[in-house]
């Protein structure tokens, strides 16, 4: 599919009692739903690109796979109405059926109790406050999409020293999925690594985090209150408003060392 994750529009600009025409690309929110063994799942809203890996996220973050072997097939449909068709190995499968509409923009959805218990994550992984300076900087530049457009979140995903994917999406929560999927598509594990996001971290994004078993959650922005009970219940380390040397610690900061 190509990637479309931008489309230009005509505007005005007003300046100085001026009426000037302008033509900017905007960043592309498209709904498109999910069909399962031949059910319709849910309909997503998204920016339309990385679609595949998209859909094999979120399929892992409700558990409904495990990973790739669980998939026969994977058809993103854009001709055919914005579906994507995915038939699982395992065509008895009940498909949940309660929804959780999330707090995030771009009409997310969860069928999971953000609330219930997980197996709290046990991690030796440290990172120091230089390295999650350079990596913010790093996601800064590798966000193609929000230079050109602005109204978008990036997410990525590091070992510590370099970003190894990245996405960006209208919806935070969907560049986390973007990133399982394209870790379960590649073979990328993605435990004991760190996860950085440019948007707030609310309790579906903890909860993401805490399915890919990365023990480090770092935004830019603020967390919630609930995000910062579960992320300390869940044993991960939150870290809000990540800019140059400055950055709040609000669960485990023992896994940020070199503090002098």
């Amino acid at each position: 599919m190509k990637d479309r994750s931008t489309e230009k529009v005509a505007y005005l600009t007003y300046t100085e009692d001026r009426l000037q025409p302008q033509e900017k690309p905007l960043v592309r929110e498209t709904a498109w739903t999910i069909h399962v063994n031949g059910q319709e799942l849910v309909t997503i809203l998204c920016t339309p690109n990385k679609m595949n890996f998209l859909v094999l996220g979120f399929l892992a973050s409700e558990r409904i796979i495990q990973s790739l072997d669980d998939v026969g097939i994977l058809r993103v449909c854009e001709d055919e109405g914005n579906v994507v068709d995915v038939r699982l190995r395992d065509n008895a499968l009940s498909l949940p059926r309660r929804r959780v509409l999330l707090s995030g923009c771009g009409g997310g959805v969860t069928f999971e109790d953000l609330t219930a218990n997980h197996a709290r994550l046990t991690s030796s992984l440290t990172i120091t406050p230089a390295q999650i300076s350079k990596l913010m900087r790093d996601l800064q530049r590798s966000a193609e999409v929000y230079r050109a457009t602005g109204g978008i979140h990036a997410s990525a995903l590091s070992d510590g020293e370099r970003l190894l994917v990245v996405a960006e999406d209208v919806g935070r929560h969907n560049t986390l999925d973007k990133i399982r999927g394209e870790c379960i598509y590649h073979h990328i594990p993605t435990k004991d690594r760190i996860i950085l996001t440019t948007g707030r971290i609310s309790s579906e994004m903890a909860n993401k985090a805490v399915g890919m078993e990365t023990p480090i959650l770092i935004s830019r922005t603020s967390p919630t209150d609930l995000a910062v009970r579960l992320a300390d219940s869940w044993g991960i380390t939150l870290v809000g408003y990540a800019r140059g040397k400055r950055m709040n610690l609000y669960t485990h900061p023992e896994r940020i060392t070199s503090m002098e």
